[in-house]
């Protein structure tokens, strides 16, 4: 297009649809990298040193997320398993609730059974008192038997044509001399007296009898309270075994809960310690971001790049329908930290496999062509600290241009190259979520904005 365009943020929308996520990563070990001729380590070194160190990060994150789904599952049944035993308490206060009852009606069988008792007792004292009395009365009519035996042996002496029966006490005599013509000789007061106290004896005898027929009907009732408080008793122990089970299985289900309570508490000591290693390693990041830099302007200055005249602009580094732009530079709240340069994707149309244009001329300072994990993924593959294949240009008086997550690479370190030369393909290698292009700009070997007033943009 040829003019000089100020690329504003009007038209350059953002969105979130594809992420990059590179970031020099991590602690250098004590026999970190190799040095050079001059007791400094290369471009090369600090970059394998990153993807070794990525690599171990990305293993750490593997881990902290594994213990985070662990203790989601963890929480997912500790939650169940409170519900259940909130159901089993539930049927435990249930249970108890009607053992009190069964014990209740226990009780009120026992007194019952205690009532029946009382009165069969009240009835066999009262057979007891009948009974002697009926001995005492026994005891009177034999007197008055003997007095009329005698009388009848005075008779039958006086009147031997009377014929009686032999003295033992039988009935026959008993009822002879109560009917013969003999005891009608006695007075009738005596006979009176004697008929009151057979009648009486009959009488008590009958009321013996009806209290047996009470005290056998009090028994039988008796025996019933007894067998309903036996089921009653079997009933309370059936329930206090129900209740015995559920207690022991409430007991089991919370000591697994606080086995899985014992176990996140476990697992976020590893998270703790996995994130104080990530912090510890990104830590030196500076460190390394430094001695990048360092190596940067030291390429910079023994290279032939240009004098850092831009009169004719920045070419923009993908064709013009590439231009919406989907993370900014600065802070990012999807990484909790900075972004080092732009992403940039398709306006409405696919970005994969479009070419990338060198935005001024200069010279390859770094390339870096090794990964083969071109495809979208939310983790870094812990090739070139993040940014895949990437390439780094030189365009003198101090400023770089670094291209990332190239499909293709097409130039080679130590490379010349003029503004507008095709030098690889966006793709997805590294740790990016889509196809895009992730574009940055260095003064120095230090991130810069690359849409900052200094920079101007043609061929959009």
């Amino acid at each position: 297009m040829g003019i000089l365009k100020k690329l504003k943020g009007s038209f350059l929308t953002k969105a979130g649809a594809v992420v990059c996520a590179a970031a020099l990563l991590i602690v250098p070990s004590d026999n970190m990298m190799s040095k050079n001729a001059h007791g400094s380590s290369s471009m090369q070194d600090i970059q394998d040193e990153i993807n070794r160190i990525q690599k171990e990060n990305e293993e750490r994150q593997n881990r902290i997320d594994k213990y985070g789904n662990d203790i989601a599952n963890n929480e997912e049944a500790i939650g169940l398993v409170e519900q259940q035993i909130d159901g089993l308490n539930a049927e435990i206060t249930s249970k108890g609730q009607l053992i009190i009852k069964q014990q209740e009606n226990i009780e009120a069988k026992k007194q019952e059974i205690e009532v029946v008792e009382g009165q069969i007792s009240d009835k066999e004292t009262e057979i007891e008192n009948k009974k002697n009395d009926i001995a005492e009365m026994q005891a009177e009519n034999q007197r008055n038997l003997d007095k009329f035996a005698k009388l009848a042996r005075a008779l039958y002496m006086t009147d031997s044509s009377i014929s009686l029966p032999i003295f033992n006490g039988s009935d026959d005599w008993y009822n002879y001399y109560v009917y013969s013509d003999v005891v009608k000789n006695i007075s009738g007061q005596n006979l009176n007296f004697m008929k009151r106290l057979i009648a009486s004896i009959k009488e008590q005898e009958k009321n013996i009898d009806e209290l047996n027929a009470e005290i056998d009907g009090l028994e039988r009732d008796k025996k019933e309270l007894q067998a309903q408080k036996e089921q009653l008793e079997a009933d309370m122990k059936k329930l206090d075994d129900e209740k015995n089970v559920l207690e022991a299985d409430a007991s089991s289900k919370k000591d697994y809960m606080y086995g899985l309570a014992a176990d996140n508490a476990s697992l976020r000591d590893k998270i703790d310690g996995l994130e104080y290693d990530i912090a510890v390693s990104n830590s030196k990041l500076d460190e390394l971001d430094k001695e990048l830099q360092r190596l940067i302007r030291e390429a910079q200055q023994n290279g032939t790049g240009s004098q850092g005249d831009y009169s004719s602009g920045f070419r923009w580094p993908l064709d013009p329908q590439f231009h919406r732009i989907t993370t900014y530079y600065g802070y990012d709240p999807w990484r909790n930290g900075n972004h080092g340069g732009i992403d940039i994707v398709g306006s409405g149309v696919p970005v994969g496999s479009a070419n990338i244009y060198t935005v001024q001329s200069g010279r390859v300072i770094k390339v870096s062509n090794t990964c083969p994990h071109d495809y979208s993924k939310y983790y870094s593959c812990g090739c070139g600290g993040g940014w895949g294949n990437y390439i780094v240009v030189d365009h003198g008086g101090g400023v770089s241009t670094l291209y990332a997550h190239c499909r293709k690479i097409y130039v080679y370190e130590g490379q010349q190259v003029t503004r507008g030369d095709v030098i690889g393909l966006v793709g997805c290698t590294g740790w990016s979520t889509g196809d895009h292009l992730h574009f940055e700009v260095r003064e120095n070997g230090y991130r810069v904005n690359p849409l900052g007033d200094k920079y101007q943009y043609s061929d959009y």
